[in-house]
């Protein structure tokens, strides 16, 4: 075969060299779509760390992949014709050098966070989140207990309280949320806030320019005794009135929180089911 013999497969070659690039383009923007769905995605639809691997593996096929098979082709095409051209094979090279350092550095890091996801899954529940693992009951009936002898020693109750569309006032209710371990459990909030309720006609609970109710308490030492008697610590709030106090146990959230008016927020960590 002459020097000067064409060369062979060209249209091809550059339609590949042409591609390739694209292609890096599109490997990018799956994996930018799996980590965005990760961390803004709604709930039920947001992968974990597992489906974030796999995205970020699929996009490595297209974009290291591709380019390796298209190499592995052309040597053997170059050895059975060597006027094969080579353009397809430089633009791989190209790609290559762009994408596997940093689909190396971020597939790393992601089997990182898949194994310390594992090992956190693999651990039991901390004790606080197990802390009504045994009682009758559980953390609702403890928390519309203290929430409702908070209220009561603050010159309110439950019972007196009104939603603006008539509706009673509930008790404690629950929210879906993770373990330190990752498993599902519940958080439990608790909240009787005098200056959003009604009464039973209708009328507001805390009368314009009063900072409690009626007859309410505007000192919270019976309450720091009652939540003593639980089991619970009181701590002086670093914000809001004088006489806000934070309830301290493990199995309560920093914020949590009562005042005179009566206002009274509990809430719980994430507990177990």
């Amino acid at each position: 075969m002459g020097t000067d013999d064409p060369v062979v497969g060209r249209a091809g070659a550059v339609g590949l060299a042409v591609a390739l690039p694209v292609l890096l383009v599109v490997s990018w923007l799956v994996q930018l779509g799996v980590l965005l769905q990760a961390s803004f995605g709604a709930d039920d639809t947001r992968p974990g760390p597992g489906g974030v691997l796999a995205g970020l593996l699929v996009g490595m096929l297209l974009a290291v992949g591709v380019p390796v098979v298209v190499i592995v082709v052309y040597v053997l095409k170059r050895r059975r014709q060597p006027r094969t051209s080579l353009a397809a094979v430089i633009s791989a090279i190209v790609v290559l050098v762009i994408a596997v350092p940093l689909n190396t550095l971020g597939i790393a890091g992601q089997v990182g966070t898949v194994a310390e996801d594992a090992r956190l899954r693999a651990q039991p529940a901390t004790a606080a989140e197990r802390h009504f693992a045994h009682s009758e009951g559980g953390a609702e009936a403890a928390l519309n207990r203290i929430g409702d002898r908070t209220v009561e020693l603050l010159g309110s109750r439950r019972s007196e309280g009104f939603r603006s569309d008539g509706s009673p006032k509930g008790g404690a209710y629950s929210e879906p949320c993770l373990l330190d371990n990752r498993q599902e459990g519940l958080e439990w909030e608790y909240w009787f806030i005098a200056a959003e309720l009604h009464d039973a006609s209708g009328a507001d609970l805390l009368p314009d320019g009063a900072a409690t109710v009626p007859g309410g308490a505007t000192d919270l030492a019976a309450v720091r005794a009652a939540w003593q008697a639980e089991g619970i610590g009181a701590a002086r709030s670093a914000v809001g009135s004088e006489e806000q106090y934070e309830p301290r146990a493990d199995w309560l959230a920093s914020s949590s929180y009562a005042r005179p008016g009566p206002t009274v927020v509990l809430r719980t960590i994430c507990l177990e089911r």
